[in-house]
């Protein structure tokens, strides 16, 4: 099962407005880790923009991406970069940009492998494009789609998904991570750690 390497939010924007992630990137070198909020900092948003980068649009608490995010200033960009494989050192990235869609959201979804220092990796994803020296602006979600595409069309290990049904039945195929195990991540933390809940809902495989 491949472990997080890192994450990266770009442009997430919630609680309307006030709060953002403007171009963060964590760092979680495949172990086991922690991300320690305050209440009411943002635990559950936290949550639910990874997933979107396994199973974009999933809803957390009720909550649903489109009463989460604010678009205002533009998309919101997502990605995992995952270890696959340790010698040699493989990565795969799993990325989204969501943005507004008539009276919901819609997303680009992509794929890509690669190894150590490629050009193409989760840190240099064209998410921000610079203006002048320390202002940078946001990468639209067409400039996003064009660059997803150019990337599948000149790498073999890039891809991207017509529907989210097609992008998570190729990372679970591909990368091994299995939907099913992140959307029960999803039922645990909907209700502020709701165990208990999660459990009920396992059955005792029968003899």
């Amino acid at each position: 099962m491949p472990t997080i390497s890192k994450i990266r939010f770009t442009n997430v924007v919630y609680e309307g407005g006030n709060k953002r992630y403007a171009d963060e990137l964590f760092h979680f070198h495949g172990e086991n880790s922690a991300i320690v909020l305050e209440n009411g900092g943002g635990n559950t948003v936290f949550i639910q923009t990874a997933l979107q980068a396994i199973l974009p649009h999933t809803s957390l608490a009720n909550r649903k991406v489109k009463e989460t995010f604010v678009f205002d200033d533009g998309p919101a960009h997502i990605a995992i970069e995952w270890i696959k494989n340790d010698r040699p050192r493989i990565y795969a990235l799993t990325a989204v940009t969501i943005f507004p869609h008539q009276n919901g959201i819609d997303s680009h979804r992509y794929v890509y492998e690669y190894g150590p220092n490629d050009a193409n990796s989760i840190e240099n994803l064209p998410f921000t494009h610079e203006l002048v020296p320390h202002k940078k602006r946001i990468a639209s979600q067409v400039e996003m789609k064009e660059y997803y595409a150019s990337m599948s069309q000149k790498a073999q290990t890039a891809q991207t998904f017509p529907t989210i049904t097609s992008f998570t039945e190729y990372i679970e195929k591909n990368f091994h991570i299995i939907a099913d195990e992140w959307r029960s991540i999803s039922t645990i933390n909907a209700a502020e750690g709701d165990v208990e809940k999660f459990f009920e809902s396992c059955q005792t495989e029968k003899a």
